[in-house]
């Protein structure tokens, strides 16, 4: 069959409609035409759900199919344009924001200004772990210098080593689009970089795929320098590109003007280096392209119909501008099968080999599924080719090759060394490897699985290997392997949590790479926990119980993650990735969001259940009041509508008195709630935020304290037009927000957001976290790793505060404070001053009896300045709830109130150190009411109550006071009175 020549870049072809194509093609013939997430996951799901599918594809196969459809339908639902419609996110991102650089320099003047007011992000980790660190995709290899590797990954960039592995340094973190389905470095100039981007190998057919999630292309991008500034290259003509991903990138081995794209609407090829692009064929998607070693002409591809009901090998005599389908061999490899890939013996111009993918069993002409269709030999160019074996099974995850199992839509790969012809590798889950030109394979894993990429250095011919968890190599083809995971933080995380006892100590819930922890200052992450982590959350007074959601299943550990049981509710339809909230102040207590709300205060030994209040969206607990539960959505994480709601009793009740989303000013059509949060000392102030590409449906906050209650404020502002994944709240209610192109601050009174991601990769932000007391704000990103900032400060570098003072102020600079001030003499007079180098008190200065002052030296924003120590007999006065901060090192007493009974305020106290305990009932403004000492010193948990009598209703705080430190604090609402 002969292939039609397209003239280059002047004529556009008319494409083969994409598909959907996906596990096999019964699925892809169902799934055409179904055009919203909904529509197609129903289908996806009664189709796994059928007794025959089961029967023909094996349990474990319909397991893994479900988890990464799910995978797949939890991304997707938070990224929707404002009609529902599916969109090219990647697009998307690059239409709000642009390819610039975001980062802002700080020279001149004062860095802790410009670090400040934008954020100054640095890596948290993983720089390194144990089972794997992230997907790659994609390798690539200097054409002169053994040391030097590429790799491309599949949500974090662009990567290069220097040193043959053991540290690697990312090229692209200003780039709207993670993933890299072709790299290739320019043999004239190394310097010379192009991009295909838009991950293929987790996008069968356009916007659906069976693993992973979403990286669609924009093409083709270029960098001169050597990866430290990039363009785009000229658009695909007439390709759309709301479902277009790339497979492979190729340069012309003697004119490197040419490249060739593939991906899955064909070949695009460039003449003039990527200034414009023209489509050489068009029918169906295409997996690789090589040219035979020594020819410009001659050159091979592989290929499929989109639907997958047709695979090919194609062959080229004049540099790729017309195809012929080669006979000898399409109709052996194709049956269908999946994917094919190819590999081409440097050492033997004219040896060809061919790795056919399974085969899918759809019907009753075909009915065994998953079927390894072979490996083939051509020893004439590609004119004809030869069966070398189909056996075992060296695409599936069994050693010994005696599975059905395979999955070569997504991992497959294939390699030849450079010195000798007969020797190749394979890759699929695992890595096989063959001595004797395919006619016999051993296994070579003992690495993480799924393999992407296979090749060997054109220098000192060292076998690379791209892979789920990373990179690695080999320099014995497979029989022993190295890790290279140092510095390559491009972890995949959904969640995090930060040890209420050390801020240093944090875990979080990854995609594909389990559920990963960090122990003290160190850039090293464990894992703990198998299979994808979705929020994880550390028990409110005993640090070392965590919780974890997998998949599934909800975890408990009580040794801080180095065992894990089980506690998963009874929960009806095995919902994925449920919501889940840890109390705040109630050991052994959280609550889990799927169909129905459950809660457990046993750690997960009981549960109870209110039935068909549905929070699979998100839920959250409340830092100053314990009693008071957030919670959005459907069903499940993936409902196209929810309700916002709250409860005021510790989520034994929710009343439709509290459906906050029919409050006035809430929109009326609202994509997915993606996070809640509320100010940490005022439970009745909470912000919401919201996914999706509606343009001005960004973020909106209510303040309940107000009568009437309920009125919600648009607070999206200028925000770009791109999903909002995260909110966390200082202690003065301003607002940081994670989006998929950064961060962004809203402090309290401003009129609108301004960016704070100065250094931070231009990758999804998932999950964001504060810790006032070391001045920290944490993101977890998808794709990334965890990234760290100093909080928002606008310091001065030098101030001179003069006049009277009186009440809480706080004044710090980066350099001097200096100060003739008085204090006024009253109780409740408290300044405190802070310098990064100074503070000068000169001569006018004052600080009187019934006066505090504190002078600090350390640089702006370093926290440690929350509250003074109570002097002996101070009975009258605390420190209002907004000059509160928790302790370094976290609160060292927990309170937590229970439901008012009768007048009488319950509460339980946990104290957790030696020292002197006592507590104070305040006012708002911090006035003592009532106060009462604990006559025990050591740790221990002592139960209290308090009478209401001679108290007006309003909102009151208890604090906890260890040896004159204020630990921790509650709200509580008083609105019925005890008699006198």
């Amino acid at each position: 069959m002969k292939k039609s020549l397209f003239i280059l870049i002047l004529s556009v072809t008319v494409l083969l409609s994409g598909s959907f194509a996906q596990t096999d093609t019964l699925l892809d013939r169902l799934l055409k035409g179904k055009g919203d997430l909904t529509e197609v996951m129903n289908t996806v799901k009664a189709y796994y759900r059928n007794a025959e599918t089961k029967n023909r594809l094996g349990a474990d196969a319909v397991n893994r199919s479900i988890k990464h459809w799910m995978r797949f339908e939890w991304y997707m639902s938070n990224r929707l344009g404002d009609q529902g419609e599916f969109v090219n996110i990647t697009r998307k991102l690059y239409e709000a924001t642009g390819i610039t650089s975001r980062a802002v320099s700080g020279s001149g003047g004062n860095g802790n200004i410009v670090a400040g007011s934008s954020g100054s992000w640095t890596p948290v980790g993983p720089m390194n772990t144990d089972n794997g660190i992230g997907r790659v995709d994609r390798l690539a290899f200097h054409p002169t210098d053994a040391n030097t590797v590429y790799a491309g990954t599949t949500a974090g960039g662009l990567w290069r080593t220097t040193d043959a592995g053991a540290n690697w340094t990312n090229l692209s973190p200003d780039l709207p689009s993670g993933g890299i389905s072709g790299i290739v470095i320019d043999p004239v100039n190394p310097n010379t970089i192009y991009l295909l981007t838009g991950d293929g190998d987790s996008n069968f057919g356009g916007f659906v795929q069976d693993f992973d999630y979403i990286r669609l292309s924009i093409g083709v991008l270029k960098s001169t320098n050597g990866g430290t500034n990039w363009t785009k290259t000229g658009d695909f003509p007439g390709v759309d590109y709301s479902n277009l991903t790339g497979y492979r990138l190729i340069m012309h081995p003697s004119d490197n003007n040419i490249l060739y794209a593939c991906t899955n609407k064909g070949i695009f090829m460039t003449v003039n280096a990527g200034t414009s692009w023209g489509l050489v064929i068009g029918d169906g998607r295409f997996f690789n392209m090589k040219f035979k070693p020594g020819s410009g002409n001659i050159c091979y591809a592989t290929g499929a119909q989109s639907d997958f009901s047709t695979s090919y090998f194609f062959r080229s005599t004049n540099s790729g501008l017309s195809w012929d389908t080669v006979n000898s061999v399409t109709p052996q490899i194709n049956n269908p099968t999946r994917r094919v890939e190819l590999a081409i013996a440097p050492s033997k111009p004219n040896r060809v080999y061919l790795l056919a993918g399974g085969v899918p069993g759809n019907g009753p002409g075909n009915p065994i599924p998953n079927r390894f269709k072979g490996v083939y030999l051509s020893d004439d160019a590609g004119l004809n080719f030869s069966l070398q074996t189909n056996s075992p099974n060296i695409l599936g995850r069994a050693t010994n090759g005696q599975d059905i199992v395979e999955q070569s839509n997504y991992d497959l790969a294939i390699a030849v060394s450079n010195t000798n012809s007969n020797t190749l590798v394979t890759g699929a889950v695992q890595v096989w490897n063959s001595l004797d030109s395919g006619q016999s394979f051993t296994y070579r894993g003992d690495l993480k699985d799924d393999i992407h990429d296979l090749g060997y250095h054109p220098v000192g011919n060292k076998l690379w290997v791209a892979t789920d968890g990373g990179v690695f190599s080999s320099t014995n083809h497979g029989a022993t392997w190295t890790s290279h995971l140092e510095d390559m933080n491009i972890t995949q995380f959904y969640r995090m949590a930060v040890d209420p006892d050390d801020y240093n100590n944090l875990i979080g819930g990854a995609q594909d790479n389990a559920v990963k922890r960090k122990t003290g200052a160190t850039s090293y992450f464990d894992q703990i926990f198998c299979c994808d982590g979705f929020t994880v959350g550390y028990d409110a007074v005993t640090s070392t119980t965590v919780y974890a959601v997998n998949n599934q299943v909800i975890n408990r550990s009580v040794d801080g993650g180095n065992t894990f049981n089980s506690i998963t509710p009874p929960l009806s339809g095995q919902p994925f990735a449920m919501s889940m909230a840890v109390h705040t102040s109630l050991a052994n207590a959280l609550f889990i969001g799927s169909d129905s709300i459950w809660r457990s205060t046993d750690g997960g030994a009981n549960w109870s259940i209110s039935p068909n209040i549905q929070a699979g969206w998100f839920m959250r607990t409340c830092p100053s009041n314990g009693n008071r539960i957030y919670a959005a959505g459907g069903a499940a994480y993936n409902s196209t509508s929810g309700i916002l709601r709250r409860s005021d009793d510790g989520g034994v009740t929710w009343t439709n008195n509290n459906i906050l989303s029919n409050d006035p000013g809430f929109p009326s059509n609202f994509t997915k709630i993606t996070s809640i949060n509320v100010d940490p000392t005022n439970s009745l102030k909470v912000w919401v935020t919201f996914g999706g590409f509606t343009s001005n449906l960004k973020v909106y906050y209510c303040d309940y304290n107000v009568s009437p209650a309920g009125n919600w404020i648009n607070m999206s502002g200028s925000l770009p037009n791109v999903p909002v994944n995260c909110i966390a709240l200082d202690n003065a209610n301003n607002a940081y927000i994670g989006t998929d192109n950064g961060v962004y601050y809203r402090g309290n009174g401003m009129s609108d957001w301004v960016p704070y991601y100065n250094n931070l990769p231009y990758v999804p932000v998932t999950d964001l976290i504060i810790s006032e007391p070391d001045n920290r704000i944490r993101a977890a990103t998808f794709g990334r790793g965890i990234w760290s900032s100093d909080l928002y400060s606008t310091c001065d570098i030098n101030l001179n505060i003069t006049g009277t003072l009186e009440g809480q102020e706080f004044y710090e600079a980066s350099n001097s404070v200096t100060s003739t001030a008085s204090l006024l003499t009253s109780v409740g007079t408290r300044v405190q001053m802070r310098g990064g180098n100074e503070v000068l008190l000169q001569a006018g200065f004052t600080a009187k009896e019934n006066t505090e002052f504190r002078a600090l030296i350390g640089p702006c924003g370093s926290g440690g300045v929350a509250g003074f120590r109570l002097p002996a007999g101070d009975t009258a006065y605390r420190l209002s709830p907004k000059q509160y901060l928790p302790p370094p090192g976290g609160p060292k007493v927990m309170i937590h109130i229970q439901p008012d009974l009768n007048g009488q305020i319950r509460f339980t106290i946990e104290q957790k150190k030696a020292g002197e305990m006592e507590f104070f009932l305040t006012n708002e403004t911090g006035v003592i009411l009532r106060s009462e000492k604990i006559p025990a010193t050591q740790p221990g948990k002592w139960n209290r109550l308090i009478s209401t009598a001679g108290l007006t209703p309003g909102k009151y705080y208890l604090q906890g006071v260890l040896d004159k430190r204020v630990e921790h604090l509650q709200e509580l609402s008083i609105e019925k009175i005890a008699a006198e």
